[in-house]
């Protein structure tokens, strides 16, 4: 008698099986519920900002095409096998797993030869990913979602360290806006591109925002503070809940140099200098405008858009990291034609958040107290703000200066 092989539900690796009782409600699969845990996380408040929500989308369409791809397990029946097949995944990358080129420049979702996948994850990517599958099952083994975690053991295998190299000085960033403001422009759009991409490196630099925190951010960010004993008033920056890491707001001076940058850039996209108190335009304009509706009669003209103050956004941390990426691959190219590779190596492989790590050092090279650049940064911790200095080897070498004077290795300072 022929063995008859059962293909019910039940054995079918790809259909959730939850037990009885759980927390997350009508949920009809493991993507349902993934969307019920992230829409959870959006509201909570210590996880509040739009960007988390958006990113852990993409980290999501990434599990998922492996799941229904590869793995051909659904994440509530995983083993620790399971976990450690994903993880090898992540690590080498299969060329199939690869986005093939569409009609644009990737595959869209529902194409043919369509994955999340453009490139082989960097190991940064990998720990990225890793750590948002688990916070998701714990979040599903706390609701009763899943019966066991099984990254419970595993964890994330990674631990996340900000590289304090990971910046870059106060010369080649001046040489990057100079590059920028010297660079030929024939059309409107590139002189409107120009003064925002130089508002935008201002920014970061002068501000040690997060990408997320200035892709979110809108013109009303920047408001006037009196001081109340000199009557003094100031240009603040002001990071919201909403965007802020860990829904936290805090205020950031704003520096002469930004507030020009800012000035001219509004002025390029037709806009008053400064911003209105309460101003909710966004902050990132594009050259690109949208459609405008008056009654029943569509604008279309590019030119009357333009009157009208129709742009477009950069709405997502992707195309602003695009952006500061092109402009500083620029001035890397520019620097290596003359001949400066040292400098030039500083922006082989620099990123937004490198200007992030700059104005930490510059701040603190300034005098500023560790406590107050951790108060700018958004730090939930002074120990954080630490690791962009050596001051835990500085506080040891001035102990033995006071014991042993002699004893340490020293090049003294030159005069003057």
């Amino acid at each position: 008698m022929n063995a008859v092989l059962d293909i019910s539900p039940s054995h079918d690796l790809m259909v959730a099986i939850p037990p009885q009782g759980h927390a997350l409600g009508d949920v009809a699969s493991d993507w349902d519920a993934a969307a019920v845990w992230l829409d959870a996380v959006a509201r909570k408040s210590q996880n509040g900002s739009v960007a988390t929500r958006a990113t852990y989308g993409f980290h999501l369409a990434k599990l998922r095409w492996y799941c229904e791809n590869v793995g051909r397990v659904t994440p509530s029946r995983w083993s620790m096998q399971d976990v450690e097949r994903f993880y090898r995944f992540l690590e080498d990358l299969p060329d199939y797993a690869l986005c093939a080129p569409g009609e644009g420049q990737y595959a869209l979702p529902g194409e043919p030869g369509y994955s999340p996948f453009r490139k082989q994850p960097a190991r940064s990517s990998q720990s990225d990913i890793r750590r948002f599958v688990h916070a998701m099952f714990k979040a599903w083994h706390s609701m009763g979602y899943i019966r066991i975690n099984p990254m419970a053991l595993t964890g994330t295998m990674s631990a996340r360290k900000i590289k304090t190299g990971r910046s870059i000085s106060e010369t080649v960033f001046e040489i990057v806006l100079t590059t920028l403001a010297s660079s030929d422009v024939i059309s409107f759009a590139e002189r409107q591109r120009q003064v925002r991409d130089m508002f935008i490196l201002s920014a970061f630099k002068e501000l040690g925002l997060r990408a997320s925190e200035l892709v979110g951010a809108r013109m009303g960010a920047f408001y006037q503070l009196t001081d109340p004993a000199t009557r003094n008033r100031y240009w603040i920056f002001l990071v919201t809940a909403e965007t802020g890491k860990g829904a936290k707001e805090r205020r950031v001076p704003v520096t002469r140099s930004l507030l020009s940058s800012l000035m001219v850039y509004r002025q390029a996209f037709g806009l008053q200098p400064l911003p209105a108190h309460g101003d909710e335009t966004p902050l990132l304009l594009s050259s690109r405008t949208k459609a405008v509706q008056i009654g029943e009669k569509t604008i279309r003209q590019v030119n009357d858009r333009r009157f009208f103050g129709a742009w477009r956004t950069i709405g997502t941390r992707q195309g602003l990291y695009k952006i500061v990426k092109e402009r500083l691959a620029l001035a890397n190219a520019l620097l290596l034609q003359s001949g400066q590779v040292e400098l030039a190596a500083e922006l082989e492989h620099a990123s937004p958040h490198w200007l992030r790590h700059t104005f930490a050092k510059a701040a603190l090279l300034k005098g500023q107290s560790m406590r107050e650049v951790a108060s700018l940064l958004g730090h939930a911790s002074v120990d954080t703000t630490m690791i962009y200095t050596d001051q835990d080897a500085l506080d040891l070498v001035r102990a033995l200066e006071r014991t042993a004077p002699d004893a340490i290795a020293v090049e003294p300072a030159l005069n003057g």
